[in-house]
């Protein structure tokens, strides 16, 4: 069985976010036991929409927090040097370029959605 909401409460008009509602949703656990969490949206649907983001977010960001700064420095410096050779290979400088450019703003991508998606409106 995964995780239910089996009650939704409105409570309030956010303070800090006016056009926000706040509610407050059930949710019943996988080993039985019941859980009161706060969200926040523009109607129920997007209020709970946005609690399973944030779950999902909170649950990756466990995992990529689990992985020690070494495996990324040795996984940074290997995508480097498969840039560096298919560059030597090719002769063409838009190849190293385009793969800095694109997994920094991959990186950043992530990272803008991690945070964002773990905070919350109050």
């Amino acid at each position: 069985m995964k995780r239910k909401a089996v009650e939704v409460k409105y409570r309030k008009t956010s303070e800090s976010f006016p056009e926000y509602l706040k509610y407050e949703v059930t949710i019943l656990n996988e080993d039985g036991t019941m859980e009161v969490v706060p969200a926040y949206g523009k109607d129920l649907q997007d209020a709970l929409d946005r609690l399973v983001t944030r779950e999902k977010a909170e649950k990756v960001k466990k995992s990529v927090v689990k992985v020690p700064w070494g495996v990324w420095a040795i996984l940074w410096f290997s995508y480097l040097g498969a840039l560096t050779y298919w560059y030597e290979k090719s002769g063409q400088a838009y190849v190293l370029v385009a793969g800095i450019v694109g997994i920094v703003m991959i990186a950043g991508l992530v990272y803008a959605w991690l945070n964002n998606a773990t905070k919350s409106n109050k």
